[in-house]
């Protein structure tokens, strides 16, 4: 079961501040997800279940898990950790932007490069070329891309941004400064923002120069597809790894993410007045032919 949504293009790229609202519009008309518990049942409800006992839809899956001390009221559900996603592009790089909800904050640990989901972040799953082959469940990699940022500003440890692509059918992960450039984000510290008691929000870019190191044959041009699903990891103080929610798509197999179509529709400053203009552009030109 594969989705498509439309990722609209940026009028302007935005301030990586994690504050959506730096600049007027600054994410309007972004295409926008939802990343819960709550989202998953949603999902199952209207798409099937691979298995209802365990929150597993046919697109996501609840992994969260109940840690020492946490409240089982709490454990599992949108108040444990949930996230709204706002994506977009332009020529030069994708961006997102996520206002995630969560009891407790856990960036400690996950410091070695094989660990780093032990903290809490946001992982961007991406199928560069749009092979739909390969991936977790197969244990031979195709195309797989994984970048990770972590829900504590960047360059505040060496572990804040993970960059893992597909060399030689295998995962290969690194942190290395001149691997990880191109990929930067601003975080945002949103205490009871959203709803929970230690919620933050991660504004990401990527450039497609840093993709193109990597295994992108091309930049992205309007009509284009690429595959992609995210992950929200919540350790909450559990040692080694800790939960998390599967969004939008299933992140273990390529050819069961979702596929953004790389659109020119307009998002961000400007983006309303855009959309006007070019309605009544095209009901003029209807009319005078």
């Amino acid at each position: 079961m594969r989705s498509a949504y439309q990722l609209p293009k940026f009028t302007r790229p935005p301030v990586l501040d994690g504050d959506r609202s730096t600049v007027a519009d600054e994410w309007a008309n972004a295409l926008e997800q939802n990343c819960s518990p709550s989202q998953v049942r949603r999902d199952g409800r209207s798409l099937g279940w691979r298995s209802i006992e365990n929150q597993e839809s046919q697109i996501s899956a609840n992994q969260l898990a109940q840690s020492e001390g946490e409240s089982a009221t709490i454990a599992r559900t949108d108040d444990d950790a949930s996230a709204t996603i706002w994506q977009a592009w332009d020529d030069e790089a994708f961006y997102y932007i996520a206002e995630v909800r969560d009891n407790t904050r856990d960036v400690t640990g996950g410091e070695r490069l094989e660990s780093w989901w032990e903290r809490d972040s946001m992982s961007l799953y991406v199928d560069l070329n749009n092979e739909n082959t390969g991936g977790d469940d197969f244990g031979s990699y195709t195309n797989l891309n994984i970048v990770n940022f972590v829900a504590a500003p960047q360059n505040s440890s060496p572990a804040t941004v993970t960059l893992e692509t597909t060399v030689e059918n295998a995962r290969q992960a690194t942190q290395a400064p001149g691997e990880v450039a191109g990929f930067t984000y601003g975080f945002r510290n949103a205490g009871p923002e959203f709803g929970g008691e230690a919620d933050y929000a991660i504004e990401g870019r990527m450039e497609w120069d840093a993709f193109l190191r990597t295994n992108l044959g091309q930049r992205p041009e309007v009509g284009d597809l690429m595959g992609y699903s995210w992950i929200l990891l919540d350790p909450d103080g559990d040692e080694g790894y800790g939960g998390q929610i599967q969004c939008v798509a299933w992140a273990t197999s390529a050819a069961q993410y979702a596929d953004w179509i790389f659109s020119d529709t307009p998002a961000g400053p400007g983006a309303e007045s855009a959309l006007r203009d070019d309605s009544w552009g095209r009901v003029q030109s209807t009319f005078t032919r």
